[in-house]
């Protein structure tokens, strides 16, 4: 089961695993509520930008992960030789995740898992 988190306030109170995701547009509202997660939180954090070059590290607690998404090296739909749009390969990775790491019963998956992402809600859609 998981919460969508309204603010950032809500993701550091969190007990389960959080998901945070966004663009290179959001990153000092993403590193604002990674900077409120405590010592002992779990998760995924996901970051969409232009390109590597456009990578600024993140400092987490131990056990979150930063992913980091470059469009650059992306593709857009599958066989349409387009570029990847913006938010299109944060969207793929949250789907991705969710997909591994929710089955939907709540008693099967454990602990909460917490959402907090900018943008669409379009982002948790499989």
């Amino acid at each position: 089961m998981f919460t969508i988190a309204s603010d950032a306030t809500d993701v550091s109170r969190a007990t389960g695993r959080v998901l945070i995701a966004g663009t290179e547009a959001d990153l000092e509202s993403i590193r604002t509520v990674v900077a409120l997660l405590g010592e002992k939180a779990r998760g995924q954090v996901f970051v969409e930008v232009p390109s590597a070059a456009d990578i600024d590290p993140i400092a987490t607690p131990e056990r979150v992960t930063v992913t980091w998404l470059p469009r650059d090296v992306r593709t857009g739909p599958m066989g349409s030789g387009l570029a990847c749009a913006p938010g299109q390969a944060v969207q793929r990775a949250v789907s991705a995740w969710m997909g591994e790491m929710s089955t939907g019963d709540a008693e099967l998956d454990g602990d909460e898992m917490c959402v907090w992402f900018t943008g669409d809600a379009a982002l948790l859609e499989r």
